[in-house]
């Protein structure tokens, strides 16, 4: 009989979005439903129900459960706030077997999560690479306040914790976190079979960028968690004379204004393009045009751009922890680096020094990474069993915990 699995997401539910972990929820959600399950994802952002595939029969919906207020202890009452009492509603009216949260540090998935509990209803988290040390020293207090007050015992409540890599499973036991970890890697994204209709949209666009050595960064450009602001320092150090950086996606934050300021202190401005977000026919064209693909991150769960940019065979530079389960270095598909200034500026003179001819093979090489590892049907073939298993016993799960999951 199928699951009913219900995804819960904060953003609106489609492909065209720059966050991975949209991205993410969106293919996963659509291969699950693939496979046969009764799949619905529920999107904060705009406080719709999507449903993908559903089995009526098995659990038909009805109109509106009424969700009773929490108790009436401190805990309860200082996140009583955060209650969206219409997607509780809406969620428990569609009956889920199980209900995957995506992210932390998000309050109403603490409160959504605890009224799961009473109903008698499991669920799972995927920390999509939020616990790393990097990744919390941004707002450092409030974090560890949230954690030790609500997020610890949110997490320990689910049914098992769901990360990307083998590293993502050591830092989320050292947060204090009990239950079982499943490693499985993201897929490809979901324009990843777009063909470049045409290659040459950035130059007709940016005249100056032709003969150059276009360095490119494709995601949302959050100058900590991307390392663009190292990125940009690097750029500036390397001196390359016949090369130009090019950022593509949305700003976060003002990163953008912070680093068009700090290029054109360090005199690189006409060598720095930002370019507004791409996604599909756009993004293709984009692709085709770069010479090296970079991203420098601090940390990462699993880079869907990075995947995005192997399976278009585009040779790689990227930090460590940017690198999908360290696949590329072992195919020798990337320059990877630490996620330093003269590291990165040492990356950077590397690449810009390979010929044409070694840059395709290293592409042909990331893109047989990409192809033959990270297929979102083995993903949510691999995840469905784990939902399963949560619904049955918690002793099945250490043969599943010990290695991440190498999908073909």
């Amino acid at each position: 009989m199928p699951l009913r699995i219900a995804h819960i997401t904060n953003e609106a539910f489609g492909s065209e979005s720059a966050s991975g972990v949209q991205q993410a929820v969106y293919c996963l959600a659509r291969a699950q439903a693939e496979l046969g399950e009764a799949v619905a994802v529920f999107s904060r952002d705009d406080h719709a129900v999507n449903v993908l595939a559903d089995d009526a029969e098995s659990a038909p919906r009805t109109p509106r459960t009424v969700v009773p207020a929490l108790g009436i202890s401190l805990r309860q009452r200082m996140l009583s706030r955060y209650f969206e009492r219409t997607l509780a509603e809406d969620l428990l009216g569609w009956q889920p077997d199980i209900v995957h949260f995506h992210s932390v540090h998000i309050p109403q998935n603490v409160v959504l999560a605890a009224h799961l509990v009473d109903a008698g209803i499991p669920y799972c988290v995927t920390v999509h690479g939020a616990l790393f040390r990097a990744a919390l020293r941004r707002g450092w207090l409030k974090k560890t306040l949230f954690n030790l007050l609500f997020e610890r015992r949110y997490l320990n409540e689910a049914r098992f914790i769901h990360a990307l890599n083998a590293r993502e499973t050591e830092v989320i036991r050292r947060c204090g976190v009990n239950p079982p970890i499943v490693v499985v890697p993201n897929g490809l994204p979901p324009d990843t079979n777009v063909l470049a209709l045409r290659p040459d949209e950035l130059y007709a666009e940016h005249p100056g960028l032709r003969g150059q050595r276009v360095f490119m960064f494709v995601g949302r450009l959050d100058l900590w968690q991307k390392g663009l602001d190292l990125l940009v320092e690097a750029f500036a150090s390397a001196e390359l004379p016949q090369a130009s950086l090019v950022l593509v996606g949305p700003d976060w934050r003002g990163s953008r204004r912070a680093l068009a300021t700090r290029a054109e202190q360090l005199g690189i401005s006409t060598s720095v393009v930002f370019i507004e977000p791409a996604f599909g026919q756009q993004k293709a064209n984009l692709f085709a045009a770069a010479d090296v693909f970079v991203h420098p991150s601090r940390w990462e769960g699993l880079s869907l751009s990075v995947l995005a940019a192997a399976a278009a065979g585009k040779a790689c530079l990227i930090t460590r922890e940017a690198d999908p389960l360290g696949e590329l270095e072992r195919a020798q598909a990337a320059v990877v680096v630490e996620a330093t200034v003269s590291r990165i500026a040492e990356g950077l003179r590397q690449a810009a020094a390979l010929s044409r001819q070694d840059l395709d093979i290293m592409g042909t090489r990331a893109r047989r990474v990409a192809e033959s590892h990270f297929t979102w049907p083995s993903i949510a073939a691999t995840l469905v069993e784990a939902y399963r298993r949560a619904l049955t016993s918690q002793e099945s799960y250490a043969a599943m915990e010990s290695a991440p999951r190498v999908l073909k």
